[in-house]
């Protein structure tokens, strides 16, 4: 008879092994949920465990990039700007959004007890393909969420359902939709005190979301050209199955 295996997380038991899974990355706590149903519940309370704020910059690729079609998640843990805050940078693509966005949820979901800032960015598209769900969803899961930035995005799809679930959340102070369009549903509704719509640059843009325009250009200019080389902002290929 072959030797019988023991899974460690049932030795472990359910205090000592969502402590050890709290070590692991997020690339490495992904790979590890898909062991058994067991270590998914003990990563998922190591997640749950951490209190460390969370600021997300989703970010769409142009269509023409290389890669474009692929989704990239880069998470900051090193250097003083990040000390106090985990920074996740998810990269996707306009064109590709319906296969992105189950990955991209499953991500969220994984911060959205801690998430403080959401960003939205891309280059302009001739399509609303952002759904009205995602407003909704961080409307109403995301219960310490601040500060959304949209910048260049088509919100047509935005239901006034969902602005005023914006408009109820206790914690939201400012919504800021910059260089957008078919954003009227925000405006039209009056008791959205957040909403700040701005068509030219913004001052003090860098301290109020990091300088994520650094970041952006670094993804451009990599995504013709894969490093070997290992840095704090690592990037993660992910696919539909995360």
């Amino acid at each position: 008879m072959g030797e019988r295996r023991v899974d460690p997380v049932s030795v472990l038991g359910q205090k000592v092994a969502p402590i050890l899974f709290s070590y692991l990355q997020l690339p490495h706590r992904t790979r590890a949920e898909r062991v058994s149903r067991a270590w998914r519940e003990a990563i998922m309370e190591a997640t749950r465990n951490e209190t460390k704020p969370v600021w997300v910059y989703i970010i769409f690729r142009k269509n023409h990039c290389s890669g474009h079609e692929k989704m990239t998640v880069n998470i900051s843990f090193d250097g003083p700007i990040f000390w106090k805050r985990q920074v996740a940078y998810i990269y996707c693509c306009s064109c590709h959004f319906d296969e992105h966005e189950g990955p991209l949820m499953a991500i969220l979901e994984k911060f959205e007890q801690r998430v403080e800032r959401v960003c939205l960015v891309d280059k302009p598209v001739d399509y609303p393909f952002l759904p009205d769900s995602l407003f909704s969803y961080m409307a109403n899961k995301m219960p310490k969420l601040q500060f959304i930035y949209c910048r260049e995005l088509d919100l047509e799809k935005i239901n006034r359902g969902t602005v005023v679930e914006l408009a109820n959340h206790p914690n939201l102070k400012k919504v800021i939709v910059h260089l957008c369009r078919n954003y009227e549903v925000l405006e039209d509704f009056r008791n959205l005190p957040q909403l700040l719509v701005v068509k030219g640059e913004i001052m003090g843009l860098k301290a109020m979301l990091g300088d994520f325009e650094e970041e952006i250009a670094k993804s451009t200019a990599s995504s013709s050209a894969q490093s070997s080389e290992k840095s704090s902002h690592s990037p993660v290929p992910v696919n539909n199955g995360y």
